[in-house]
């Protein structure tokens, strides 16, 4: 791309922007190579949400109180809360939560948040999501609508199936249980309510 006077445009494209975009690519690519429509999609943030499995219960408190200070987590639950017909992708790995985390290791596509000290959470993040996905009946790549999700969520998730089969690789889960409904309760109340 060239200016008037056949200098080089200078592109305003900052890291974050970059990254998270590869990132949609690169999930687009692994979930959809065939598809180009599916690869558009993921490059366009504003129309669907990728989240994965174990983050659709980390992002419950958010949701249903619209409060987190969680730096990537947070904007991802307002925008949700925001638009509850947003469509959600649910993935195993990466999603829009890890991708801009300070955390994210883009190399070793991990977590390095706890390595030291839990060297076992990546790995059983990954079986979290595994886990969540297929208690939803669903597969890696669908996409719902997020109030519509939730919905699923409730229904299929009880308290129970939460801690034995959904996390129960997750070294929280045992605090994480106690207050599951009450916490799923008001993400689904909050998805459903009059929305401007």
């Amino acid at each position: 791309m060239k200016t008037a006077d056949d200098r080089p445009a200078k592109l305003s494209t900052t890291r974050r922007d970059f990254i998270k975009a590869a990132s949609a690519l690169t999930g687009a690519a692994v979930l959809c190579p065939l598809d180009f429509g599916c690869a558009a999609r993921a490059a366009d943030p504003s129309q669907t949400i990728v989240i994965r499995g174990h983050h659709l219960f980390d992002m419950l408190d958010a949701l249903g109180t619209g409060k987190s200070s969680h730096k990537t987590l947070g904007p991802v639950a307002q925008k949700i809360r925001a638009n509850p017909k947003a469509q959600i992708k649910v993935v195993i790995g990466v999603d829009d939560i890890c991708a801009p985390c300070e955390w994210w290791d883009r190399a070793k596509a991990h977590c390095k948040r706890s390595l030291t000290t839990h060297p076992q959470d990546n790995e059983n993040s990954m079986t979290s999501d595994k886990n969540a996905i297929r208690v939803l009946g669903m597969k890696p790549g669908d996409t719902m609508s997020a109030d519509e999700l939730y919905r699923l969520i409730k229904t299929k998730v009880t308290k129970k199936v939460f801690a034995e089969e959904v996390c129960v690789a997750c070294r929280l889960v045992n605090k994480c249980k106690e207050t599951y409904e009450p916490k799923i309760e008001a993400a689904v109340k909050a998805l459903s309510g009059p929305h401007s």
